[in-house]
């Protein structure tokens, strides 16, 4: 087994649920029923996360599964008071949900008499991850991050089957569940979690905000994200994009057998 100093050496790697819920505003006798994109929810038991996608024919929006436990009733914010709605939606798990990186996704289901404005930020299109361009620019919008308005931007670093890698700084507590988009082509996916790295000798280190698509897709493993990142490092992005064929793919297999005898088991 390999020793606690040689982990930390080798792949200091730590995997955050964007702390994902930020602390409960106060509580107000205002009410609000509208769910806009990027706006504040209250999800009892856990905390505050950002509204990713509004879905109207369904009357549900997404966020992100770690943000609730499944069927915890969900309140709006209003952005401008900070008053609270009361309870007028339910929050439910992806069925896939593993509790850790797969399927990190969650759907609300609003209750009758709940408005839903349209996705002003990313537009309704969406766009899957194999569709994206290694390199090319992927935004992201969080509650807390993002207060004031604005975004934040950075490049796309590849996708494990519902799950993606964007090389862009950090996310804050309470972004989680947040829209993730490519400017001018549509939503991509919600703000799952965050890898945070220390520098690795020769290749050096970067951090990643980890999205989903708010679809079930098979479990990803640390080992598959970490092929991802590797990839990233020593194959950085150029004019013509990163690694990707063969080339990408010997890559990924030389990460993925390096990497599975150095990552823990868990995240922490």
């Amino acid at each position: 087994m390999l020793q606690p100093r040689l982990l930390s050496t080798i792949a200091a790697f730590v995997i955050a649920l964007v702390a994902g819920v930020g602390v409960l505003p106060v509580e107000a006798s205002a009410q609000t029923r509208t769910v806009t994109q990027g706006g504040s929810v209250v999800v009892h038991g856990t905390g505050v996360c950002t509204v990713g996608y509004n879905d109207p024919a369904r009357h549900r929006s997404f966020v992100a599964a770690h943000c609730g436990r499944n069927g915890a009733r969900v309140e709006i914010v209003d952005p401008a008071t900070n008053a609270r709605s009361g309870a007028v939606g339910t929050l439910y798990r992806s069925r896939a949900y593993d509790g850790h990186l797969g399927n990190d996704w969650a759907a609300i289901q609003w209750d009758p008499g709940v408005r839903l404005d349209g996705n002003r930020i990313t537009g309704d299109a969406w766009v899957h991850p194999n569709d994206i361009r290694m390199g090319e620019t992927v935004c992201y919008f969080g509650r807390t991050s993002h207060a004031g308005g604005g975004r934040t931007c950075g490049s796309f670093g590849g996708s494990a089957d519902n799950t993606f890698l964007l090389n862009a700084p950090l996310t804050r507590p309470g972004d989680s569940g947040g829209p993730m988009w490519v400017p001018g082509r549509g939503f991509v996916g919600v703000i799952s979690s965050q890898w945070a790295a220390r520098q690795l000798p020769v290749v050096g280190g970067a951090n990643f905000v980890v999205g989903v698509v708010p679809h079930d897709g098979p479990a990803v493993t640390e080992v598959q994200l970490m092929g991802l990142y590797m990839e990233n490092l020593v194959a950085p992005v150029s004019a013509g994009g990163s690694a990707v064929g063969p080339v990408g793919e010997s890559v990924r297999r030389v990460a993925v057998s390096y990497t599975h005898l150095t990552l823990p088991t868990t995240p922490y």
